[in-house]
């Protein structure tokens, strides 16, 4: 079962339709019924339209957020630490060493395969993507627009060995498309390619960086001419502006603001984006508060607040509901489901296509109680009842705003190339989530830090039972300590 999005659902309720020409209410979250009417109807109410403003600008934002650290505008040839594939914009970059603590950019990395991750400037394309054959190694490219979905991930589930070269253009480009050339359009200015590559434990990483070094990114310019030149490192508007202390309370909205000046609305989004101009935000001029009455730029901040907590309280219920895991079947294509999106973009920003990856998260245990590391937790598969993947499938720790978990035994995943795992006779795999050393050293043991956390599920290129729901996770117990 997909989640449905919220604006189908409302297509045949009329008294939810009548209800939301009213501001939702303040200083608080709104109720379920609320937020389903959020983006319903037009508005000239200041705090609702803020409240519009975070829930659908959230994930641009993020995104941005993420550009910008990967890229370092201000500093783009900075070496940046192995666990980071950073680069200029316009460039690829590569980790050289698997996700750990020390990685703080983005939410939830995964701890299994290396990243190859590009921020491309459309406005300095077409651009020329090509790839080593990767034998029977599992590897993907993300396509990711700028509003954090994606629509397409090309790898070994849709092209096998190798990649054909990959043709990017960006929005208002008619290029015509070289023969054998597989084409990836930017609905934006800016697009995120991200790499992975599945690496099977230190060992393999030599393999793997050998195989990242025959990745190529050109401009279709340079590439036609047989040029191997570097493509430019264009400029970007400084996601946020020092305006003084007073501004601080909005200071998302100035980050929206800038990203704003770059964007192009679709037609879905045109007329919230024209809506937004009551609250001082355009796509010419970014964020002018100073165009605004007191009165409303309080209701503003007051929306940032309530918005924030409404897109955090969705991430407990993302998607399907089953056995403490949130499961969005729907993937990284969200429709006009803005608030899924922005709960997405919060927990675990730019997930894969469905077909190519499921995540399902888990904040709670199997009752609904908040996972806790002050407390002991198994999660069990019995015999023949792991997850059905066609690759490969990991339980990774974190912290629970995202962090993944610095511990002794330095590890930040169980998966299913886990080496040393042990089963029961009788094949159940048990992974013991808690804090402490279990007394028993054959216990599988996944550390937890000693204060809330959430666990993800990764299942790389899912079987059909896993994408219907035939297939469940078993739910996460509270066990006394092992």
């Amino acid at each position: 079962m997909r989640v449905a999005h919220g604006l189908a659902l409302l297509a045949t309720t009329p008294a939810l339709l009548m209800a939301s020409s009213a501001a939702i209410g303040q200083d608080r979250t709104p109720t379920a019924a609320e937020q389903n009417i959020l983006f319903v109807g037009e508005t000239h109410d200041p705090y609702q339209l803020a409240l519009r403003a975070y829930v659908w600008g959230y994930p641009l934002v993020r995104a941005a957020q993420i550009r910008q650290n990967m890229t370092l505008p201000s500093d783009p040839f900075r070496v940046r630490p192995a666990t980071a594939p950073g680069a200029p914009i316009n460039r690829m970059g590569h980790a050289r060493a698997l996700a750990t603590p020390e990685l703080r950019v983005g939410v939830a990395p995964n701890n299994d395969t290396l990243y190859n991750l590009a921020w491309l400037d459309m406005n300095d394309g077409p651009f020329v993507m090509t790839t080593p054959d990767f034998g029977a190694r599992y590897y993907t490219f993300q396509m990711g627009q700028a509003d954090s979905s994606t629509d397409l991930a090309l790898g070994q589930r849709t092209h096998g060995h190798q990649l054909p070269p990959v043709f990017i253009q960006g929005p208002g480009r008619h290029q015509r498309v070289p023969a054998g050339m597989t084409e990836v359009r930017s609905t934006q200015r800016y697009m995120m390619i991200a790499g992975r590559i599945l690496v099977d434990g230190p060992q393999d990483l030599a393999a793997v960086h050998a195989l990242q070094d025959r990745i190529k990114l050109l401009r279709w310019s340079d590439y036609a001419a047989g040029r191997d030149a570097l493509p430019p490192v264009s400029p970007q508007f400084p996601l946020s502006q020092d305006a003084g202390a007073e501004r601080e309370p909005l200071n998302f909205l100035d980050m929206l603001g800038t990203v704003l000046r770059d964007w192009r609305a679709t037609p879905e989004d045109a007329p919230l984006v024209r809506s937004l101009a009551t609250i001082g935000l355009t796509t010419r001029d970014g964020f002018r508060p100073d165009r605004l009455a007191p009165a409303t730029r309080e209701a503003l901040t007051r929306a940032v607040t309530v918005g924030e907590a409404m897109v955090r309280s969705k991430t407990f219920t993302l998607g399907k509901r089953i056995n403490g895991w949130g499961i969005n079947y729907g993937g990284s294509q969200f429709g006009q489901d803005y608030l899924l999106r922005a709960a997405v973009a919060m927990d675990q920003i730019y997930v894969l296509p469905a077909a190519e990856a499921l995540y399902p998260n888990a904040r709670t245990d199997a009752v609904g109680q908040t996972l806790d590391g002050r407390k002991s937790y198994t999660l069990r598969f019995a015999k023949g009842q792991q997850p059905p993947v066609d690759a490969f499938w990991s339980a990774t720790m974190y912290y629970a705003k995202g962090l993944m978990v610095a511990n002794p035994i330095e590890r930040y995943a169980i998966s299913d190339r886990t080496r040393g795992l042990t089963t029961s006779p009788d094949g159940t795999l048990e992974i013991v989530m808690q804090h402490y050393r279990p007394r028993d050293p054959k216990a599988n043991w996944l550390p937890t830090p000693e204060e809330p956390f959430m666990v993800m599920l990764r299942l790389y290129r899912p079987k059909m039972a896993a994408q219907s729901g035939a297939w469940t996770p078993p739910g996460i117990t509270q066990t006394a300590p092992k």
